[in-house]
C-alpha cells in the first residue's frame, strides 16, 4: 500500500533519508557512545545501535534509564537491549528533521 501512496521514486527517497538520518546520529553520538555494526567507513544502514554498557559500569545509569529519560523528553524509547543486550536501537525516519535531530542528539 505504502509504495503505491509515493511510488517506487518516493519510497526509494524516503529510504535515503531515513539512512541519511541514521548516519547523521551516529556520526553525532560516536564520540560519546560506541556505535555497534558499522560498515565501510563507519557508516550504518537505516538504524543507529549504540552501546550503553560502558555508561552502566561507570555510573549505573542503565540502558532502561536512558530509555525512560528520552521518553521524558518526548522521544519514543528506542528498542533497547536487541540485538546486544545494553544497548539502544535508534531507528530515525524520513520524516525527521534536522532541528529534531541535533535536538536528539544534543551534548
Amino acid at each position: 500500500m505504502y509504495i503505491r501512496m509515493m511510488g517506487a521514486q518516493g519510497l526509494k527517497h524516503a529510504t535515503e533519508i531515513a539512512i541519511l538520518n541514521a548516519n547523521y546520529i551516529a556520526n553525532r553520538l560516536k564520540d560519546f557512545y560506541p556505535i555497534l555494526f558499522t560498515g565501510r567507513g563507519g557508516l550504518v544502514a537505516h538504524e543507529c545501535i549504540i552501546d550503553v554498557r560502558a555508561l552502566t559500569e561507570k555510573s549505573g545509569v542503565t540502558v532502561e534509564d536512558v530509555a525512560k529519560r528520552l521518553t521524558d523528553y518526548g522521544y519514543h524509547s528506542p528498542t533497547m537491549s536487541w540485538p546486544v543486550a545494553g544497548t539502544l536501537m535508534i531507528e530515525p525516519t524520513e520524516s525527521e528533521s534536522k532541528a529534531e535531530l541535533d535536538r536528539f542528539v544534543r551534548p
